[in-house]
């Protein structure tokens, strides 16, 4: 069984973005919540994880497109402390557009 089609295409937007550069990282959390607002946090953790994982097997260590990589894995983490505050709040599992109302209420967050 392969992955639902909406993870697939989260995770090549992912890739896009973050071999963009720091233009291509600012608002991409927001910006795939928006799209996928159905999808789960952990669908976007994943393709995050997914897309970076990609980048560092790869091109080289050191290179800009590494940069991208290390972007990708801290987003996944900031995504993953929202969706325990979401859990400690009562939200067992979170949607893409939780996220949205929890980055609203505790300040936009533009990562």
């Amino acid at each position: 069984m392969g992955l639902p089609s909406a993870t697939t295409d989260m995770g090549v937007f992912a890739l896009e973005r973050l071999m963009e550069g720091p233009a291509g990282w600012r608002g991409l959390t927001r910006e795939m919540a928006l799209r996928w607002p159905e999808s789960s946090a952990g669908e976007i953790i994943f393709a995050l994880m997914s897309a970076a994982r990609t980048i560092e097997a790869h091109f080289l260590q050191g290179g800009p497109a590494h940069d991208g990589a290390v972007q990708g894995y801290r987003l996944a983490g900031m995504i993953g402390l929202d969706l325990y505050a979401l859990q400690v709040v009562g939200i067992s599992a979170p949607k893409a557009r939780e996220l949205l109302d929890w980055w609203e209420i505790e300040g936009a967050r533009d990562a």
